[in-house]
């Protein structure tokens, strides 16, 4: 990168500017979905900025009006997190580029960090999403079943994987025919390319297994992604099926089943409830989610207050009662 697109802090063209940051997302380790989102908050900061400079005062400034715009402090702070990204990078490239004189060098790298160090804002959002009911869920399964196509057969497996393991809906168009061993009882599932590269073990068991299975027998045992493209016509094709496509498929299935304003990360709140419900430790939900943080986890608790009440009632310690005087 040469000196004149490094200098973006003195108010380089937004284009010139939005230009290096693609080569340089393009070049991180990050992941595609990561990118995506990186790109789309720096090049919605790039516009707002209008080639100020950057500096941590700026960024605060940039926090404080996306939450005079009704952004919530999780979205806000999403931001916050792809900014100190590209401060980081800012000070790298700074490092290494021999062009800038030192002192101008050092200027550069400390200005970056020091903007790399703005902090989060504070607050709580409100949970999105909401659980989905037993009955609704069977609605869904129902509709995919009348379908009779081999359209119909995967959108059931789909549903039915997605609502008993908490699968990402990209995880599920990531999944291959290869991670995907038969176990007593059902199929363990080897996630991939899961949210921040990690792999993670999941099984199937009952109903979706029994939906995995139709699907897997009408799909044939060629290799690629495990839930293929099915065409108008019925055939299925050798290419996975988009993330995009998924969500407009639950959207024509929701209607069909008349249940409203579901979405696919409602099947993982509603897996991770169900699982907190019947007792299981919140460790254990964590770890089959692929959360980094328990926090994270905790957000899908939703069991009432009398369930915390009861839980803390069965807390036993001995009472030896007041000293008695004599």
């Amino acid at each position: 990168m040469n000196n004149e697109l490094i200098r973006q802090d003195t108010g380089l063209a937004s284009l010139d500017t939005l230009s290096v940051i693609r080569g340089e997302l393009g070049r991180s380790p990050l992941s595609a979905s990561a990118r995506r989102t990186y790109l789309g908050a720096l090049t919605a900061f790039e516009r707002w900025r209008e080639s100020r400079q950057v500096t941590k005062l700026l960024l605060e400034e940039y926090a404080a009006h996306l939450l005079g715009l009704g952004r919530s402090p999780g979205t806000v702070n999403h931001a916050l997190t792809a900014l100190r990204w590209w401060a980081h990078r800012i000070a790298d490239r700074a490092h290494e580029d021999h062009t800038l004189t030192p002192k101008r060098r050092a200027e550069m790298i400390a200005q970056a960090q020091r903007s790399a160090e703005v902090a989060s804002v504070r607050g709580e959002s409100a949970q999105r999403g909401r659980h989905v009911a037993d009955g609704e869920i069977r609605a869904l399964l129902q509709a995919c079943v009348e379908d009779g196509s081999p359209g119909g057969t995967r959108d059931a497996a789909l549903i039915a994987v997605a609502f008993a393991t908490g699968m990402r809906r990209a995880e599920l168009c990531g999944l291959d025919l290869g991670d995907v061993t038969s176990i007593d009882e059902g199929y363990e599932l080897v996630i991939r390319k899961a949210k921040g590269g990690k792999t993670r073990v999941v099984a199937v068991y009952n109903g979706a297994r029994d939906y995995l299975r139709d699907w897997l027998s009408l799909r044939g045992d060629r290799p690629g992604p495990v839930f293929l493209a099915v065409r108008k016509d019925g055939l299925i094709s050798d290419h996975g099926i988009s993330p995009m496509a998924l969500q407009e498929m639950l959207g024509k299935r929701s209607l069909k089943a008349g249940v409203s304003n579901v979405h696919w990360h409602d099947a993982r709140r509603t897996m991770a409830g169900e699982l907190l419900d019947r007792g299981a430790d919140l460790s254990t939900v964590q770890k089959l989610l692929g959360h980094s943080s328990p926090v994270t986890t905790s957000a899908y608790d939703r069991r009432p207050e009398e369930t915390r009440r009861k839980a803390l009632r069965g807390l036993h310690l001995p009472y030896l009662g007041p000293r008695q005087k004599g």
